[in-house]
């Protein structure tokens, strides 16, 4: 099962990174439209159900398995071609907020053909997430 870590610092208290954790369109890389999301996403228990990029538009199950705004979330994530455990860890930093993720992916079916070329698209996902997070967050700002 590959593993991602990746990290961003951002100019930005906890709470305002916490917030646009909630807006994943805004950030999010391959994200493309929400079909349903609870009223208080990223809380515990709720769900965050979106139409998500890959090699085709795929329907993406998100359920936040725990939510200890504004420093921990972690949501299991489940579409046609991989299941994925994503941890996000947000902690004060001098500057602001230092982000972690931490992604488990197991890729299904036809993604675990693609396993070589689908592992080096996640780790660019997320980097391009995480700038695009920064970029969202010290832009608000302005």
């Amino acid at each position: 099962m590959p593993q991602f870590i990746e990290s961003v610092a951002i100019e930005r208290a906890p709470d305002e990174v916490w917030k646009l954790l909630g807006e994943p369109e805004r950030w999010f890389e391959g994200y493309l439209e929400t079909e349903s999301r609870s009223g208080d996403y990223p809380g515990a228990d709720s769900r965050n159900d979106h139409l998500y990029r890959t090699r085709m538009k795929e329907q993406v199950e998100v359920h936040v398995t725990r939510s200890e705004p504004p420093s921990l979330l972690e949501e299991d994530q489940d579409g046609k071609t991989f299941h994925r455990h994503v941890r996000y860890r947000l902690s004060p930093d001098m500057c602001g907020t230092f982000v972690r993720v931490d992604d488990e992916v197991s890729f299904k079916g036809l993604g675990k053909l693609a396993g070589p070329i689908a592992t080096r698209d996640v780790k660019h996902r997320w980097e391009a997430s995480l700038r695009n997070l920064k970029a969202q967050a010290e832009g608000e700002a302005e």
